[in-house]
């Protein structure tokens, strides 16, 4: 087994579990929803994740600094990958089922292929991206089915604030590649440090902590959402895109409806269909085509 072979799939395995771990955050959310407002699941979820992260580094012997050099790129990575999609995702979720907020979050491979075309070196459109992209978002829209397609205006409104929210994780990703040589705990947590700043005005004017039971079923889903797929998962995202670049980490997107789908049907009794066999195999096949273009870059 040579050492490239070994990379990729170790590549494809976090690709895997963060597409796992995210898939149940939209659970946590729609659960965190019940008693807190959208303002409120952001800043609680980024503080929670960078408290996480703190100890973290602290248990490792890191240095904590949280103004240097970095503090403008911390400040608005913060603010496009977690005080404006963490704020953004619970809003729409209010109105929509989790089914049609993972089918929104899938299209950001799109975005991603289109940025990192003109803003990366190492990261051009080729065939095989397009046709793997067309291929994974196929099955993503066979998983989810016909309710995308959303006719009310506040579904419209709501879907408009999830691809909001979903499209800013895709520029931060592109900003993160600047300091992907830092330590993935030390970036994480001071972004969501920042992001839970540029929220602490709003949730100090619209938090309300009066009437919330500590032992509640969305008290816990805030902390898994700060710990798990924020804390844990985000320093995660930084390694992957650091060994292999902001294109094939936005793949997940692919992989996060599949599991998001089962998610809504065992946490929420959301309805699933025969076509989730169906979106799989298409689901499978697109990640399949991006890894034969990774094979022969590094081959060529």
């Amino acid at each position: 087994m040579t050492k490239n072979f070994k990379t990729e799939i170790n590549n494809y395995t976090l690709l895997i579990f963060l597409g796992a771990v995210w898939a149940a955050s939209f659970v946590a959310i729609k659960f965190s929803n019940e008693i807190f407002n959208p303002i409120e699941v952001g800043f609680y979820r980024t503080a929670i994740g960078a408290l996480f992260l703190f100890c973290a580094v602290k248990f490792r012997g890191g240095n904590i600094t949280l103004f240097n050099e970095n503090t403008r790129l911390y400040s608005l990575i913060g603010f496009l990958n977690a005080s404006i999609p963490f704020t953004l995702l619970p809003y729409g979720l209010i109105t929509l089922p989790s089914n049609i907020g993972v089918i929104i979050l899938s299209a950001n491979p799109f975005l991603a292929l289109i940025l990192a075309h003109f803003f990366t070196l190492d990261e051009k459109l080729s065939i095989r991206k397009v046709i793997g992209s067309i291929v994974g978002f196929s099955g993503v829209v066979f998983a989810v089915g016909m309710e995308v397609l959303v006719s009310d205006l506040n579904s419209l409104i709501s879907a408009l604030a999830i691809y909001i929210g979903a499209s800013s994780y895709v520029i931060s990703n592109l900003i993160i590649r600047r300091i992907s040589h830092l330590p993935s705990d030390m970036v994480t947590m001071n972004t969501l440090f920042w992001g839970s700043i540029w929220l602490l005005p709003l949730v100090l004017i619209y938090g309300n902590l009066q009437n919330i039971e500590f032992s509640s079923i969305p008290v816990f889903a805030i902390i898994y959402l700060g710990v798990i797929p924020t804390g844990l998962a985000f320093s995660l995202r930084q390694v992957l895109i650091r060994n292999a670049g902001s294109t094939f980490m936005m793949q997940v997107g692919y992989i996060i409806p599949i599991f998001g789908v089962f998610y809504g049907w065992l946490f929420l009794g959301e309805a699933i269909g025969y076509y989730l066999i169906v979106s799989v195999i298409l689901v499978i096949a697109g990640i399949g085509i991006s890894r034969i273009r990774v094979n022969a870059k590094t081959k060529g």
